[in-house]
């Protein structure tokens, strides 16, 4: 009985989930979403299979979302899916949700795993210490043995989300629900100028590599992002510059604390971690 885990990873916290549960999961195999988009794979061709991703905006990312819409699972008969989130709220799982439903079919289990946030333009992020990533780590590893006890026994939950809330008022929580899953998915990826790199950059080419989208060439030794091509907002340029030479434009986010904000990207997960998903 195989198993697939489809994961998309911007800074490798995902990827370290999805790893740990491989290695718990007899007959299971790794696919990377983003190879899949580029190739046209879209059937999935096992028993089980799993979702394993960042929460973008508190929905799935845009690269999920093509993948979901995409995918032929006639196939397979048990569905789960796995978030990893900085501790907000997560209102993405309905997505793929209808995905299945479309297919006849039905998302079977959901979790959602705590960790390190890659987003440098909030004020209220936070340089997390090596005993501060030690503790989550060990707690990713107690949760990813629960799932995977989960998985292996073909079994479903009830997902009650205690994530974060915007506030205690309904309506606005309702409101930012709304609008940040809307603007992820429909209005951040053609922004033109949401990215820039300072004079600092040496050109190394890196942001070119851990690019998911193919958004970013080099030229002239300096990166270019390409009006042409859509955003997946997955971070890694920004997390992966050596040099901390990119930023976010401080017009596109009311006042971006880039500059000021160390970087994040999961201990075990270099250049070539994620580039190998492309």
């Amino acid at each position: 009985m195989s198993i697939r885990l489809y994961y998309f990873s911007g800074t490798g916290n995902s990827l370290f989930v999805a790893k740990e549960l491989q290695r718990r999961l007899p007959d299971s195999e790794l696919v990377p979403i983003v190879k899949s988009l580029n190739n046209g794979s879209y059937k999935t061709e096992c028993d089980a299979v799993g979702f394993i991703f960042p929460s973008h905006g508190m929905t799935i990312p845009i690269a999920v979302k093509a993948f979901t819409e995409k995918m032929i699972v006639k196939d397979s008969t048990y569905f789960f899916a796995v978030v990893t989130r900085g501790g907000t709220v997560f209102r993405g799982f309905q997505l793929i949700e209808g995905a299945l439903a479309g297919q006849g079919k039905k998302l079977h289990a959901r979790f959602a795993i705590t960790m390190a946030t890659n987003d440098p333009k909030l004020k209220s992020y936070k340089q997390l210490s090596d005993s501060e990533l030690g503790a989550i780590e060990k707690d990713v590893i107690r949760e990813v043995e629960s799932i995977a006890k989960t998985i292996a026994g073909r079994e479903t939950n009830d997902f009650t989300d205690d994530g974060i809330l915007f506030s205690r008022n309904k309506t606005v929580n309702r409101f930012f629900e709304f609008l940040i899953p809307t603007m992820v998915h429909n209005f951040s990826p053609k922004i033109k100028k949401y990215f820039y790199a300072k004079e600092c950059c040496i050109g190394c080419g890196s942001c070119e590599r851990v690019c998911l989208s193919g958004k970013i060439k080099i030229v002239d030794k300096k990166p270019v992002w390409q009006q042409n091509v859509d955003c997946y907002l997955c971070y890694s340029c920004i997390n992966y510059c050596p040099t901390r030479a990119i930023q976010i434009h401080t017009k596109i986010w009311m006042k971006s604390y880039t500059e000021k904000n160390e970087r994040y990207s999961h201990p075990y997960a270099g250049v070539s971690d994620i580039e190998k998903q492309k």
